[in-house]
């Protein structure tokens, strides 16, 4: 007897292939059976009548990690509904191991505050190891943060490393890659690793051309430098054949968005000439940014202490202010989505809390980086729509929502809507554009999960885990908006984590069936 069996489902496998109407058979963890006609001998028996069965969504994009959110709400009630079942944290740079020394965890202090971490782990081994410990909604893997690496062994300096330095980090990341992490993740624009040269991500990218596993690479510039940052990432692919995805591939600011053309002309050249690159990107026109990192890159390039202590010169606060004057950036309706102080600042436009202090934007700005603590998060529409889409669904894209698993409790701060509703805005666009349902659940499912070289996920197929969803299209929808984020996606009728059901008839279940993943 099987223990699930899901019958007249219309099946789309993940692959991109048709449909098929078709009865699933499950055993445990496992999918055991695919048939026209399945006997009904099962201890549960779910008639889908008609409705899609899927595979559960993989997110390689995710930052439930950064944002504490593993420890916070592990049932990622924002995800779960949306048909996530599987996430890799560890992105941008910062990740929650290996912990070199104090400073190794200073790399997530810019989107959530360390206060009270209860860290009992040092290796990368040690970190899976606690979280298996631990019951999560979904399944689980990282990638290593250089950040988090590199401030290991130069604390809050950003300079460049001594070769002992190096080899020290270049071991330890062998040793993480050994103990199940699926890769290294960059974040160039961020202070501590604009320092990071070309040939520093070529020694990178060689150790993980070794081990098989993903390099995923934040550019230094989504903006008025991006074509040279893309240059930058294919040279590292053209010089290592490495396995590279692009984060949250985007093109910031109208005055740039005339090199969007080149911009995908260049991708596709370099895949065609035989570069193992692809890109995520998200449904959404606006972005969630860490408010430093408008600053001009001289400013940040010490860290925090020595940006504040470059805010309190008033020569080098007029050189700041001079480079935000000079940008096309309307700083006046950027909204702040959350500080790490107390201020009464979120959901406020820079413009309200600069009529507030009787200042410009741009002054306004440096009084929230100075007075607002290390996490300063805003929001800002910068993204041409047509474009998103266009990557959206573009050959070389899948999707990841860039964000984290969110519940309904802890209202203080905004959060983009993207953590709640990313898969179904995709889905719905996708559909709208004539887009087949199989492409859009391929960008979803087996893309990112063949990217990463998840096994066993991502695809419905005998022998692979019983990571499964069923909805109707039609009903699919997602409510979270930038005002009120706080809304779940809608028309998750089921959603199984390793054949144990997360969402039943509609509703969240407290089963907690995800499982912590290492790469091998």
């Amino acid at each position: 007897m099987y223990s699930l069996l899901i019958k007249n489902a219309k099946v789309i496998d993940g692959t991109g292939k048709p449909g098929e109407v078709l009865d699933v058979a499950v055993e445990g963890d496992k999918i055991v059976n695919l048939d026209k006609n399945i006997p009904s001998g099962a201890q549960t028996v779910i008639d889908a009548d008609g409705k899609v069965l899927a595979p559960g969504f993989v997110d390689l994009q995710n930052h439930s990690d950064a944002y504490f959110q593993i420890f916070e709400n592990p049932t990622f009630d924002s995800l779960v509904t949306q048909g996530y079942t599987t996430l890799l944290l560890g992105n941008c740079g910062a990740s929650l191991a290996p912990i070199l020394s104090n400073e190794s965890l200073m790399a997530l202090q810019k989107w959530h505050s360390l206060e009270g971490a209860n860290i009992n782990w040092r290796t990368f081994d040690e970190f899976l190891t606690e979280l298996s410990k631990k019951s999560f909604a979904c399944n689980l893997g990282s990638l290593v943060g250089y950040s988090t690496l590199r401030r290991g062994i130069t604390g809050d300096q950003i300079r460049a490393l001594e070769k002992n330095e190096s080899k020290a980090l270049y071991k330890i990341l062998e040793e993480s890659l050994e103990a199940g992490a699926f890769g290294l993740s960059n974040g160039l624009s961020y202070a501590h690793e604009i320092i990071v040269s070309e040939l520093e991500l070529f020694e990178l990218a060689k150790i993980l051309k070794k081990y098989d596993r993903l390099f995923s690479l934040h550019l230094r510039s989504e903006g008025s430098e991006i074509l040279e940052a893309v240059d930058e990432a294919l040279d590292v692919a053209r010089s290592t054949d490495v396995n590279l995805k692009i984060s949250h591939l985007k093109l910031r600011g109208s005055k740039n968005f005339e090199k969007f053309e080149v911009l995908v002309s260049d991708l596709e050249t370099a895949y065609h000439k035989g570069l193992n690159i692809h890109f995520d990107a998200y449904p959404y026109d606006t972005i969630w940014q860490v408010l430093y990192s408008y600053l001009p890159k001289w400013a940040i390039a010490g860290g925090r202490t020595a940006l504040l202590k470059h805010l309190k010169d008033p020569t080098q606060t007029n050189k700041i202010l001079l480079y935000l004057n000079s940008t096309d950036i309307k700083f006046s309706e950027l909204i702040i989505a959350s500080t790490s102080s107390k201020l009464s600042a979120v959901g406020k436009t820079i413009g309200q809390i600069a009529k507030n202090l009787g200042a410009t934007s741009e002054q306004a700005v440096l009084e929230l980086i100075q007075n607002g603590g290390s996490e300063v998060l805003v929001f800002e529409k910068n993204l041409n729509q047509n474009q998103v889409n266009e990557l959206l669904f573009h050959p070389l894209s899948f999707i990841g929502t860039d964000g984290a698993g969110f519940g309904l409790k802890n209202k203080e701060k905004l959060v983009h809507p993207r953590c709640f509703g990313t898969a179904p805005r995709f889905i719905k666009t996708a559909l709208e554009a004539k887009i087949t349902l199989e492409s859009a659940i391929k960008k979803l499912s087996f893309a990112p999960a063949k990217k990463a070289d998840i096994k066993g996920r991502g695809e419905i197929k005998i022998g692979n885990f019983a990571d499964l969803l069923i909805f109707d299209p039609a009903k699919i929808r997602d409510k979270a908006t930038y005002q009120n984020p706080y809304q779940l996606s809608e028309g998750m009728e089921y959603v199984f984590v390793n054949g144990k059901a997360a969402i039943s008839e509609g509703k969240i279940t407290s089963q907690l069936q995800g499982r912590v993943l290492r790469k091998n």
